[in-house]
């Protein structure tokens, strides 16, 4: 499974933070589109593509991670290539949905290495995890070892992806 050899641009959703909305405009989106595909595109060749001069470029990018639009510039990686073969989806459900059971969820799931996304979420499941694995027997030790032994989790249910469809960013328009 290739996970994607392309740069990538973290927009982010506004967790709580009471940060006034940004109005985009056509050339805002239009940085936003080619950052999100390229994030190691220079200021001068992003100037180029959107017709503007570097220095009205720069201010504009500027603004966008001012406003916490652009939050993070990163690099996707190819984990299959460094022997992370499989890739599995994960859903949590604790025993009881509390503060403290939450905080402690959390602050044990940071410490596991190949958990490499978490969200809390609401439906069946109280957590959705992404995690990166050598191999299935190396999964399971992790979740037995690490998440079965947490006496706040109720129920592990684990999905192995076996194809990736679709892995692409929200195109502004």
């Amino acid at each position: 499974m290739d996970s994607s050899k392309a740069i990538c641009c973290i927009v982010k959703y506004n967790k709580g933070k009471a940060l006034k909305n940004m109005e985009l405009d056509t050339i805002d989106k239009h940085i936003l589109n080619i950052v999100q595909g390229n994030a190691k595109i220079t200021n001068a060749a992003l100037a180029q593509k959107i017709n503007l001069s570097p220095a009205a470029t720069l201010e504009r990018v500027r603004k966008l991670e001012q406003y916490e639009v652009i939050t993070n510039y990163c690099a996707k990686i190819n984990y299959s290539r460094l022997g992370y073969a499989s890739e599995i989806i994960v859903g949590v459900k604790l025993q009881r949905v509390t503060s403290e059971n939450i905080r402690l969820f959390e602050k044990t799931i940071d410490k596991i290495n190949p958990i490499t996304i978490c969200y809390q979420v609401v439906g069946i499941f109280d957590f959705i995890l992404m995690v990166q694995s050598q191999n299935m027997t190396h999964y399971q030790t992790m979740v037995i070892e690490k998440i079965y032994t947490l006496d706040i989790v109720k129920e592990v249910q684990t999905l192995s992806i076996t194809q990736l469809i679709k892995n692409k960013h929200v195109v502004f328009e």
